[in-house]
């Protein structure tokens, strides 16, 4: 009997101890799984990079949940990238530039060169001489505006030869069409559409590459996600050498997103998206024509016009220590 008690003595606290320690990791929060990041496109095959990565699970693969957020006008994401709306976009450095003056933002990786972007004229116009005492759209205070001057140079002329107006690239064809411009800043896919309305490029005669298009996030979430951050540009590199050999592919997932026929997505054979070899050699400093140096022009010409007060340090908003 006295055997007996010893044992039940030393067994109750050890059954309690056990119950306790049982609750107690009961009682312990599951963790919330992560919100998916939101990162913008647009109707832009260079954008359609994020759609791929999404259809053939290669975020997923990463650990990571996406959520791709489109935008019909292009300059509706400004507002949402600084407000927080989305996490993050598929932009140019000027525009990032401009946002960056309200919330802090992140350049990790940059996506493709920017596309030959080009001034459409109405069939009226045959030259640039006949644009002085018209008026030209474009996209007001922002980098685009530099295409506008570049081509009034060419000319001799200056911006006080033509009426400058706000239009936005998606506009092209109907701002040309309602006579409202005589000419309009655009780029792909708005571009072939107003050439195929009977109007025509008249600057750049060829190829001129201004605006890469970067990867961009708000400061919070990469100082909150970086590792997500990470994985996700391994997707996204793994996912621009897959749609490399497989733009057909490409066009049927991007009709699927926007809701369209595949036969209206039409892939811009001159667009240069970039690898992450490419990347490398971008952010290398030593460069002339680096990402550094892209930035510093475009930020001293916001200056000339007055958007920014001060030249941006491109080591503030560039940071490729985030690619793989």
């Amino acid at each position: 009997m006295q055997m007996k008690n010893k044992l039940y003595h030393h067994i109750l606290p050890a059954f309690f101890a056990t119950i306790i320690l049982a609750s107690c990791t009961g009682l312990q929060p599951t963790p919330s799984p992560k919100p998916p990041l939101r990162i913008e496109f647009t109707k832009w095959w260079g954008d359609y990079t994020l759609l791929v990565a999404k259809e053939k699970g290669y975020f997923e693969d990463y650990g990571l949940q996406v959520e791709p957020v489109y935008y019909d006008v292009y300059s509706d994401i400004y507002p949402d990238l600084a407000a927080g709306q989305i996490d993050g976009a598929l932009i140019a450095v000027g525009d990032i530039i401009n946002i960056n003056r309200n919330t802090p933002m992140k350049v990790v990786a940059i996506q493709d060169d920017g596309g030959a972007d080009s001034i459409v004229v109405g069939p009226e116009i045959n030259s640039i001489q006949d644009l002085k005492g018209k008026t030209v759209g474009v996209l007001i205070g922002t980098q685009y505006e530099l295409m506008v001057v570049e081509m009034l140079k060419s000319a001799n002329m200056t911006v006080n030869d033509v009426t400058v107006v706000e239009v936005n690239p998606e506009d092209a064809s109907e701002a040309l069409k309602s006579n409202q411009v005589q000419a309009v800043y655009t780029w792909e896919p708005h571009l072939s559409e107003a050439v195929s309305n009977g109007n025509k490029i008249i600057f750049p005669m060829e190829k001129m590459r201004l605006f890469p298009d970067m990867i961009v996030f708000r400061k919070s979430v990469i100082d909150e996600r970086p590792e997500d951050v990470r994985a996700f540009l391994k997707a996204w590199f793994k996912t621009v050498e897959y749609r490399m050999q497989h733009q057909g592919e490409t066009r049927d997932i991007a009709a699927k997103y926007l809701g369209i026929s595949p036969s209206e997505v039409q892939p811009d054979d001159n667009l240069g998206i970039y690898t992450l070899d490419d990347n490398k050699r971008w952010f290398d400093i030593q460069q002339p024509n680096s990402i550094y140096s892209v930035t510093n022009i475009t930020s001293a010409y916001l200056i000339s016009i007055g958007v920014l007060t001060q030249q941006v340090d491109p080591l503030e908003i560039l940071d490729p220590s985030y690619l793989p």
